[in-house]
């Protein structure tokens, strides 16, 4: 007998999924066990397995599709076997359920509400539609005079001079020397274009660029302020376009502004002498290089590992919000950033703090590489109990990051900058700076114990040997 393969729920949060890829065509024979599809989550991409022995008799959703959790993704059954009383009970099921998982989806995030958003402070009172008309600024190259087009029929007619304020006169010698009024600032009352203001433009005073002759078309003979005269050069401006929101950004979206909205967030900054940091690792990894050893550390491994062994100082730190207790976690979970095309994950390394430095490195690397390929599973990008994020590989100094609930702190990582320094003697010398920012949910963690921990987390980076002990 036919069966419906159901969309499986792959995380807590997850509503619906988008359908990315079939790996099996219709009539294709099937096992207990086979991989079915491709599924994009809120988090990653997972693989829905079958679980009938039959034949692929019908794919319900296409590729790109979006299903429910406990939607029909296929049909399998025998060959030949009629499934039309089935794909009937499916649509109809489909629709059922759709509907119920955006009831519970809505019910979801107002029981999740944890603080009520502040009101504006004063009401905003509903105004008429605004036509905003937009003014390319257009500089002549090569001696060609450019003319940007706008949407606004105006525009490309020359009605818009219509709209500029200039007297009579400088409106008639514009015309009589056909040239636009754009080319000249006006100097008189209310940005008035006068006589003198378009005189000045044809002598190559004005501050405006030509945009068109006053009747809308090209001059016989353009004149370019301060350039030699050539053909005229259109160029269309670039369209908008829209995005379609992926299931990761429309999470993203979601949590991080009930973050900034239901969590009191403070900062705390410090700077890390990072001159110990980068020759330690140097001389690491040249001595597992004569080892013929293939693992290379990075700075991010050893942020890693100092973050983790930081909360063994300073556990208030390693915490959550629970409502009407304070959560303090016993292992260290320690998530970090890595950045896809289609937004933000947090792989999790589990017990960081009690993983070598190796042990640790390995981990994220494999990770973050399973992240970017969207082979993560469910149960390694949840639970983290500290979040790591780092920019400095775009050369940025410092940032705020977002707290990432229900973890109660998350660290900014700068990247190393050289910098000058005052040294122990007092003098002022070349050196290397990395800029840390931790962010703490003020419900939870105070500040001085951001502080203490930030303090913690600097001294292992400034004397690195610590994290091998």
């Amino acid at each position: 007998m036919a069966t419906a393969i159901l969309m499986p729920r792959m995380s807590d949060s997850m509503t619906e999924g988008t359908l990315t890829k079939w790996l099996l065509p219709e009539g294709s024979p099937v096992k207990n066990g086979d991989l079915l599809a491709e599924i994009e989550t809120d988090k990653a991409t997972q693989e829905v397995e079958c679980f009938e022995d039959g034949v692929i008799l019908k794919r319900v959703v296409p590729e790109g599709g979006v299903v429910p959790v406990g939607g029909s993704i296929c049909i399998v059954g025998k060959a030949g076997e009629d499934i039309s009383a089935l794909l009937a009970q499916v649509a109809s099921g489909t629709a059922e359920q759709t509907e119920k998982v955006k009831t519970e989806s809505v019910q979801k995030e107002a029981d999740e509400k944890r603080a009520p958003v502040a009101p504006p402070s004063q009401a905003s009172a509903p105004t008429a539609p605004v036509q905003i008309v937009m003014v390319a600024p257009v500089i002549p190259t090569n001696g060609a005079l450019i003319e940007v087009q706008a949407a606004d029929p105006a525009f490309a007619e020359g009605g818009l001079e219509g709209r500029l304020r200039a007297s009579p006169l400088a409106r008639r010698i514009a015309a009589n020397r056909g040239i636009s009024l754009n080319l000249a600032k006006g100097t008189g009352p209310g940005g008035r274009i006068t006589a003198r203001d378009v005189q000045e433009a044809l002598e190559g005073k004005g501050r405006r660029a030509p945009l068109a002759a006053v009747d809308g078309s090209a001059p016989s003979a353009p004149v370019a302020v301060g350039a030699s005269t050539g053909p005229v050069t259109r160029v269309a401006a670039p369209s908008d376009e829209r995005i379609p929101l992926s299931n990761m950004r429309k999470t993203i979206a979601r949590r991080l502004a009930e973050s900034k909205a239901t969590i009191p967030h403070f900062y705390c900054t410090v700077d890390v002498d990072a001159t110990p940091l980068s020759e330690f690792r140097e001389s690491l990894n040249k001595g597992l290089a004569k080892q013929g050893d293939v693992l290379k550390i990075s700075v991010n491994d050893l942020v890693l590992k100092a973050c983790a062994q930081a909360v063994k100082q300073v556990p208030e730190v390693n915490a959550s919000w629970d409502n009407d207790a304070i959560l303090r976690h016993g292992a260290v979970h320690l998530s970090f950033a890595v950045s896809l095309p289609t937004g933000l994950i947090t792989p999790t390394v589990r017990d960081a703090d009690r993983k070598s430095l190796r042990e640790l490195a390995l981990e994220a690397k494999e990770l973050g590489k399973r992240a970017k390929e969207k082979g993560l599973k469910p149960e390694e990008f949840t639970g983290g109990t500290l979040t790591v994020t780092n920019l400095g590989m775009f050369g940025v100094s410092h940032f705020q990051a977002i707290v990432n609930p229900p973890q109660a702190a998350i660290v900014a990582v700068g990247g190393i900058l050289k910098k000058p320094v005052v040294n122990e003697a007092g003098e002022i010398v070349a050196g290397q700076v990395m800029t840390l920012t931790l962010s703490g949910d003020h419900r939870v963690v105070d500040g001085s114990d951001g502080a203490r921990y930030l303090v913690a987390v600097k001294a292992l980076l400034e004397n690195p040997g610590l994290m091998l002990l």
